[in-house]
């Protein structure tokens, strides 16, 4: 039984099949890593700004659920009311877009800054999400469609998502949703609410008789738009060594600056006092001729004392005389 155990605990079980391993990264590289045109940095790993979004919606994304032509320029074959990727993945239906919305005064502002703000939109919960229309409110994409029971809600890292929504769906034709992403985007269908955006599509390949469930997720978080990308990918030893050297050449850079400006300010008084017309004006000199009137003074009044006040009284009174007073 022992040795059964060890057998037992080094067997593994698993399915591997390298095409799903090659269609996984040849669809990652397509959309995730492939550059907005004229723009080598923008892609969808480094989507820092809703501008940043709409130009990866327009460009890598756009061209890649879209592939009608050879690489001769030349049209596709009868594609029979179908997207094609890589021309032998066929998209079944077709690709939808949703985003998830917070409400308005869903965070409590401090009494001190209401007057400054007028709008303030928490982090995403169920309890925060916006459920109202917006926008132009005609068309489906402005209006809150509610969840299925029966579809699972997304499970984040940090957060749950419902599975509803503002959704719009695109077309099987190119030119048509290349208009439909330019009048979301003109129209500002993403706003200081959105807090995260799901793209959805799955596709076929008969080839290697493999489906592909794909979807990508944008987060746009309350602090605002910044290179989060850049953040995720920093050295977690060498980083914070980076930055406390950072916060001492910066605090050494106003030291010196500091310094130097009280330097100046010191010669220039120091300038101005060696030149200066009134000598009395001098604190030391002051201070000298106080302590010498001060002890002319105390002389003066022990003479007084002695001669006026003096138990032993002389007949012959004789005043104080001005030299006297001097000495």
């Amino acid at each position: 039984m022992p040795e059964a155990s060890r057998w037992h605990r080094g067997v593994t079980f698993g399915m591997v099949n390298p095409h799903m391993y090659y269609l996984n990264k040849v669809m990652s590289s397509l959309f995730l890593d492939t550059s907005v045109p004229g723009d080598e940095r923008t892609n969808f790993k480094s989507i820092r700004s809703t501008t940043d979004f709409w130009k990866f919606m327009e460009g890598p994304l756009l061209e890649g659920l879209y592939w009608d032509s050879w690489y001769t320029n030349q049209e596709l074959y009868n594609l029979k009311n179908s997207s094609r990727i890589y021309y032998e993945n066929i998209i079944l239906g077709v690709p939808r877009v949703r985003q998830l919305k917070v409400r308005n005064n869903t965070c409590k502002i401090y009494s001190s800054f209401e007057s400054l703000m007028s709008e303030c939109y928490d982090k995403y919960t169920a309890e925060n999400e916006d459920l109202s229309d917006f926008g132009l409110q005609p068309n489906i994409e402005w209006k809150y469609s509610t969840s299925n029971a029966s579809s699972p809600w997304h499970w984040g890292f940090v957060g749950v998502y419902r599975n509803g929504g503002y959704i719009f769906t695109l077309s099987k034709s190119k030119s048509e949703t290349k208009s439909k992403f330019i009048d979301l985007r003109l129209n500002s269908w993403i706003t200081r609410g959105t807090r995260v955006i799901f793209i959805d599509f799955s596709l076929y390949n008969a080839n290697v008789n493999l489906f592909c469930i794909i979807r990508f997720t944008q987060f746009r978080i309350v602090l605002g738009d910044f290179n989060f990308a850049g953040i995720q990918q920093a050295n977690w030893i060498l980083g914070p060594i980076y930055f406390i050297t950072f916060i001492f050449f910066v605090f050494f850079v106003l030291l010196n600056m500091f310094l130097a400006i009280i330097n100046d300010t010191y010669s220039e008084v120091k300038a101005d006092y060696s030149i200066g017309r009134r000598p009395d004006f001098e604190l030391g000199k002051m201070i000298k001729k106080e302590i010498q009137r001060a002890e002319k003074m105390k002389k003066w009044k022990e003479r007084l004392e002695k001669k006026y006040y003096s138990t032993e009284i002389e007949d012959d009174y004789q005043p104080v005389t001005q030299q006297e007073f001097q000495e």
